[in-house]
């Protein structure tokens, strides 16, 4: 399904009237489940081909006119929606199509899966900021990625989930990878396989091994098969903090260390070492704190990572630190157009 011919628009002016700038920040837990209902019902999608009248469009979900009226106001002064009050219609708005199913730039899995795992969590942000403890160990009794493996529902969903973002903010990273003079790449934490897919098919020459653990890559075959590339990359499953595999030219870790706190880092980099050769490269595809096209998403990213898990959002200054105290040498740090910067560095 092709996403909608509309430009982006222009951030909003802020508010003259502080109070009426705060109002709307104060405001941001109700625009997050506004989102998350039309997200889930697929009201988007139902508006792919043209405007609808809203009656129609809960007739379609199953949800009752009145409220999803009054859903779909608010969330057209956030540009999702262009509401005809006198004809009682609703149509895409400039970013309606980013919660479209099926397009490279949706967050729909997105949406879901941070209302779903993240929200309730965040109430529990005061704790966090007492006692360090990460709000998703106050809320679920446990580490966020522990909570999470309990159910394939949720593994599911939270690799759909990354897998849209990386489509979403990763492109341009992964687009700007270079590989030459690599034969073979292992993807570190590469869930379904979606970032090593996408850099396999712009190199067809390359060899290349997702690596997961078990419950999490058992979804990559079935993403590499309909990539086309399953003749060329493999998948391992394994525990990154024992070991990965051995023998490549490069290493790719996406969105990875930032989950982890330095100490936890530099356990996964250890392993990284042991298994790469001299002279290895190692390519991260990470935020980097006050760079890249979009810093603001680095900020927002770094407040996911207090809420949820022991890792952080690093400067450059940190990723030099982290990375040359643990046996590899920075070659440089790429900003791209998207948010995300590619980190390269090599074994030393």
């Amino acid at each position: 399904m092709a996403a909608p011919d509309s430009s982006a628009p222009a951030p909003p002016t802020p508010p003259t009237d502080p109070a009426v700038a705060m109002l709307r920040l104060l405001g941001g837990f109700q625009l997050s489940q506004a989102l998350y209902v039309v997200a889930r019902a697929r009201v988007v999608d139902l508006l792919a081909d043209g405007p609808l009248r809203v009656d129609e469009v809960a007739r379609a979900t199953g949800l009752r006119p009145e409220p999803l009226r009054r859903v779909l106001r608010t969330l057209a002064t956030e540009h999702l929606f262009v509401r005809d009050e006198d004809q009682d219609s609703v149509a895409l708005g400039p970013l309606g199509h980013t919660l479209l199913s099926n397009t490279d730039d949706s967050l729909r899995d997105l949406a879901l899966m941070w209302m779903e795992t993240h929200y309730r969590p965040f109430a529990h942000l005061w704790s966090t900021l007492h006692d360090e403890v990460p709000a998703a160990e106050h809320e679920w009794g446990m580490p966020f990625f522990d909570w999470l493996a309990q159910e394939p529902e949720r593994v599911a969903g939270f690799s759909a989930a990354m897998s849209s973002m990386m489509r979403a903010v990763r492109r341009d990273a992964l687009h700007s990878l270079d590989l030459t003079g690599v034969r073979r790449v292992v993807d570190v934490g590469g869930a379904d396989g979606t970032a090593l897919a996408a850099v396999a098919e712009r190199h067809p020459e390359l060899r290349g091994t997702v690596f997961d653990l078990p419950h999490v890559v058992a979804a990559a075959p079935a993403l590499l098969e309909r990539a086309e590339v399953a003749d060329r990359v493999d998948t391992e499953g394994g525990d990154f903090f024992a070991g990965v595999p051995a023998g490549a030219d490069a290493y790719l870790a996406c969105f990875i260390l930032h989950d982890w706190n330095d100490e936890q880092c530099a356990r996964i980099l250890a392993r990284i070492h042991e298994a790469a050769a001299p002279g290895a490269r190692l390519f991260l595809v990470e935020t980097v704190l006050g760079a890249g096209a979009a810093p603001g998403v680095g900020a927002l990213l770094d407040l996911t990572m207090l809420g949820m898990l022991t890792g952080r959002e690093r400067t450059r200054g940190d990723w030099n630190t982290l990375l040359g105290g643990n046996g590899f040498r920075v070659d440089g740090i790429r900003e791209t157009a998207g948010p995300m910067c590619v980190i390269e560095a090599t074994r030393t």
